[in-house]
Protein backbone atom coordinates (compact mmCIF):
# COMPACT_ATOMS: atom_id res chain seq x y z
CA UNK A 1 0.00 0.00 0.00
CA UNK A 2 1.47 3.34 -0.57
CA UNK A 3 1.29 5.96 1.12
CA UNK A 4 -1.20 8.24 -0.87
CA UNK A 5 -3.62 5.29 -0.16
CA UNK A 6 -3.11 4.68 3.41
CA UNK A 7 -3.62 8.66 4.18
CA UNK A 8 -6.44 8.47 2.13
CA UNK A 9 -7.55 5.12 4.14
CA UNK A 10 -7.02 6.74 7.26
CA UNK A 11 -8.83 9.82 6.71
CA UNK A 12 -11.91 7.92 5.31
CA UNK A 13 -11.82 5.84 8.25
CA UNK A 14 -11.15 8.47 11.04
CA UNK A 15 -14.02 9.73 13.11
CA UNK A 16 -15.06 13.37 12.36
CA UNK A 17 -15.04 15.56 15.59
CA UNK A 18 -17.29 18.93 15.79
CA UNK A 19 -15.05 21.19 16.83
CA UNK A 20 -17.90 23.29 17.88
CA UNK A 21 -19.62 20.98 20.02
CA UNK A 22 -15.42 20.45 21.72
CA UNK A 23 -15.47 23.96 22.48
CA UNK A 24 -18.21 24.46 23.79
CA UNK A 25 -18.42 21.33 25.99
CA UNK A 26 -15.11 22.19 26.99
CA UNK A 27 -16.70 25.51 27.60
CA UNK A 28 -18.95 24.31 30.09
CA UNK A 29 -17.45 21.65 32.15
CA UNK A 30 -14.18 23.90 32.56
CA UNK A 31 -16.54 26.54 33.67
CA UNK A 32 -18.29 24.14 35.81
CA UNK A 33 -14.98 23.07 37.53
CA UNK A 34 -13.94 26.51 38.13
CA UNK A 35 -17.67 27.60 39.55
CA UNK A 36 -16.92 23.97 42.37
CA UNK A 37 -13.37 25.38 42.89
CA UNK A 38 -15.23 28.97 44.03
CA UNK A 39 -17.18 27.65 45.97
CA UNK A 40 -15.01 25.35 47.88
CA UNK A 41 -12.74 27.73 48.15
CA UNK A 42 -15.45 30.28 49.89
CA UNK A 43 -16.61 27.21 51.99
CA UNK A 44 -13.17 26.86 53.32
CA UNK A 45 -12.19 30.54 53.93
CA UNK A 46 -15.72 31.27 55.67
CA UNK A 47 -16.06 27.46 57.83
CA UNK A 48 -12.23 27.43 58.50
CA UNK A 49 -11.61 31.77 58.99
CA UNK A 50 -8.52 31.34 56.59
CA UNK A 51 -7.69 33.84 54.35
CA UNK A 52 -8.81 33.49 50.76
CA UNK A 53 -4.95 33.03 49.45
CA UNK A 54 -4.80 29.82 51.79
CA UNK A 55 -7.88 28.24 51.18
CA UNK A 56 -7.39 28.55 47.09
CA UNK A 57 -4.10 26.54 48.41
CA UNK A 58 -6.14 24.14 50.11
CA UNK A 59 -8.85 24.18 47.40
CA UNK A 60 -5.95 23.24 44.63
CA UNK A 61 -5.05 20.52 47.03
CA UNK A 62 -8.42 19.01 47.14
CA UNK A 63 -8.54 19.08 43.58
CA UNK A 64 -5.53 17.75 42.84
CA UNK A 65 -6.30 14.65 45.23
CA UNK A 66 -10.25 14.45 43.76
CA UNK A 67 -8.68 13.80 40.08
CA UNK A 68 -5.98 11.27 41.17
CA UNK A 69 -8.56 9.33 43.02
CA UNK A 70 -10.84 9.56 40.61
CA UNK A 71 -7.98 8.30 38.05
CA UNK A 72 -7.21 5.41 39.98
CA UNK A 73 -10.98 4.38 40.64
CA UNK A 74 -11.25 4.49 36.85
CA UNK A 75 -14.12 6.25 36.12
CA UNK A 76 -12.14 9.85 35.07
CA UNK A 77 -11.22 8.64 31.93
CA UNK A 78 -14.96 8.52 30.95
CA UNK A 79 -15.78 11.79 32.46
CA UNK A 80 -12.62 13.18 30.31
CA UNK A 81 -13.62 11.08 27.04
CA UNK A 82 -16.69 13.17 27.06
CA UNK A 83 -15.52 16.90 28.75
CA UNK A 84 -12.36 16.36 27.05
CA UNK A 85 -10.39 19.78 27.14
CA UNK A 86 -12.87 21.37 30.18
CA UNK A 87 -11.13 18.52 32.95
CA UNK A 88 -8.00 17.83 30.59
CA UNK A 89 -6.21 21.65 30.54
CA UNK A 90 -6.99 22.53 34.29
CA UNK A 91 -5.38 21.24 36.94
CA UNK A 92 -7.26 17.97 37.00
CA UNK A 93 -5.34 17.47 33.86
CA UNK A 94 -2.03 17.82 35.49
CA UNK A 95 -2.65 15.31 38.47
CA UNK A 96 -4.89 13.22 35.90
CA UNK A 97 -1.41 12.61 33.72
CA UNK A 98 0.56 11.62 36.79
CA UNK A 99 -1.39 9.45 38.42
CA UNK A 100 -1.81 7.53 34.77
CA UNK A 101 2.25 7.12 34.74
CA UNK A 102 2.24 5.84 38.47
CA UNK A 103 -0.35 3.38 37.83
CA UNK A 104 1.24 2.29 34.56
CA UNK A 105 4.30 1.60 36.16
CA UNK A 106 2.84 -0.10 39.50
CA UNK A 107 4.12 -3.13 38.64
CA UNK A 108 8.00 -2.40 38.69
CA UNK A 109 7.41 -1.44 42.70
CA UNK A 110 7.63 1.98 44.09
CA UNK A 111 11.03 3.50 43.98
CA UNK A 112 11.39 2.17 40.15
CA UNK A 113 7.71 2.07 38.60
CA UNK A 114 5.91 4.72 40.42
CA UNK A 115 8.82 6.76 42.08
CA UNK A 116 10.70 7.04 38.54
CA UNK A 117 7.46 7.25 36.37
CA UNK A 118 5.27 9.65 38.57
CA UNK A 119 6.63 12.54 36.77
CA UNK A 120 7.02 11.23 32.98
CA UNK A 121 4.27 13.06 31.44
CA UNK A 122 4.07 16.34 33.98
CA UNK A 123 8.23 16.82 34.65
CA UNK A 124 8.08 19.04 31.34
CA UNK A 125 5.30 21.21 32.41
CA UNK A 126 7.45 21.54 35.85
CA UNK A 127 10.81 21.99 34.54
CA UNK A 128 9.62 24.92 32.13
CA UNK A 129 7.05 26.33 34.86
CA UNK A 130 10.22 26.71 37.20
CA UNK A 131 12.47 28.30 34.32
CA UNK A 132 9.79 30.81 32.90
CA UNK A 133 9.46 31.95 36.82
CA UNK A 134 12.91 32.53 37.19
CA UNK A 135 12.85 34.59 34.43
CA UNK A 136 9.90 36.08 35.47
CA UNK A 137 11.32 36.97 39.07
CA UNK A 138 14.88 38.42 37.24
CA UNK A 139 12.81 40.78 34.78
CA UNK A 140 10.39 41.91 38.41
CA UNK A 141 13.85 42.34 40.17
CA UNK A 142 15.09 44.80 37.53
CA UNK A 143 11.93 46.62 37.04
CA UNK A 144 10.89 46.81 40.45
Amino acid sequence: MKEKEYKSLVKELSTKENKIINVLTAFIFGGFIGILAEALANFISNNYQLPVDESYLYTSIIIVCLASIFTGLGFFDKIVSFAKAGLIVPTTGFAHSMTCSALDYKKEGFTKGIGGNIFKLTGSIILYTIVVSFFLALIKGYFA
